[in-house]
């Protein structure tokens, strides 16, 4: 009997500098790696462009499930075009499994969350309204992201100072309805990262894209707050933490009882139907202006150079008011 936990059986094998991926990517370098998939640098050899080339990892437990969750990411992510989610030039699951993307310059929004201090409200915004721009193209076709977390936020950096908000890996993505219906989480289980996880997820219930909409407020909080809302002694007690626990008030003085406090604790609400109807009507209550639906031309939401001194400006001009 074959043991599917096994390392090494999902087809996949260590690359290389100078290995041909496809017959047309060259390697250069590994720029990155996660629990499943590896990340090179690489040359298109038909267009002389350098890409980010993704491959699923070698050792990748359940590697049966692995393949199919690459194949899914590749699939969903091919079909969004927005200038907020990570471009797809090509795909292949035959033979040479690969996913080659449009290589970015900069770093994960967790790069800039310490744990200890939140960033600017103007930033916090800025990055936000990149995410949900994002998530607006996403949802109008029916998919969940499921995995929104500062890891999976990209900050790519502009020549005048700028960043451009990129969301990433839609590797744990699940298409919402099928057949006007809500899917269920693969085989029941909770997916997904605790911290940043729905009640509804952590308790492997069905999802829709109000499930996004959660995690999305919980990126906003730590992103002022410098934590997260919800935190524990293991993945377990954060879970549960999410499914019966208030969500506790922003530690910003200037903004508590103000109409973002307000979005921020409407975005947290338990019962999805008491949070924001999609992304779009989040965008309003933050103040942002990016429209995405299927068909539409979108517009990427830069993010400002930022300014460390301008939480109270900020949300003066947003609110007429200080909080």
């Amino acid at each position: 009997m074959t043991n599917h936990d096994e390392p090494g059986l999902t087809g996949a094998s260590p690359l290389s500098q100078g290995d041909l991926v496809a017959g047309r990517y060259r390697v250069l370098e590994e720029i990155g790696r996660g629990g499943y998939a590896i990340v090179y640098k690489a040359v298109d050899s038909t267009t002389d462009e350098t890409i980010a080339l993704k491959t699923i990892r070698p050792i990748a437990p359940r590697p049966h499930e692995v393949v199919a969750r690459f194949r899914r990411e590749a699939e969903m992510v091919s079909r969004l075009q927005h200038p907020n989610t990570v471009r797809v030039f090509d795909y292949g699951f035959e033979g040479d499994l690969y996913l080659a993307m449009e290589l970015l310059n900069g770093y994960p929004l967790s790069d800039i969350l310490d744990g200890v201090r939140g960033i600017t409200l103007r930033r916090a915004v800025a990055i936000a309204n990149g995410v949900l721009s994002a998530l607006t193209e996403a949802h109008a076709l029916g998919i969940v992201h499921r995995d929104l977390k500062p890891e999976n936020v990209f900050l790519v950096q502009q020549s005048d100072g700028r960043e451009i908000v990129k969301v990433l890996d839609f590797g744990i993505a699940k298409t919402v309805y099928e057949d006007g219906s809500p899917v269920l989480t693969l085989k029941g289980r909770a997916m997904g990262t605790p911290t940043y996880m729905s009640p509804e997820q952590a308790k492997g219930a069905p999802l829709t894209i109000r499930s996004d909409i959660y995690a999305v407020a919980v990126l906003i909080y730590e992103m002022l707050c410098g934590v997260p809302p919800f935190q524990g002694d293991g993945a377990m007690d954060i879970m549960l933490k999410h499914v019966n626990e208030p969500p506790p008030p922003v530690t910003v003085p200037e903004l508590r009882g103000t109409p973002f406090d307000w979005a921020i604790q409407k975005g947290l609400s338990k019962k999805p139907e008491n949070r924001f109807r999609d992304a779009h009507e989040f965008l309003a209550a933050l103040g942002g202006t990016a429209v995405t639906v299927a068909g539409a031309r979108p517009t990427a939401a830069p993010v400002p150079a930022p300014d460390e001194n301008d939480r109270g400006g900020l949300l003066s001009k947003v609110f007429g008011r200080r909080g």
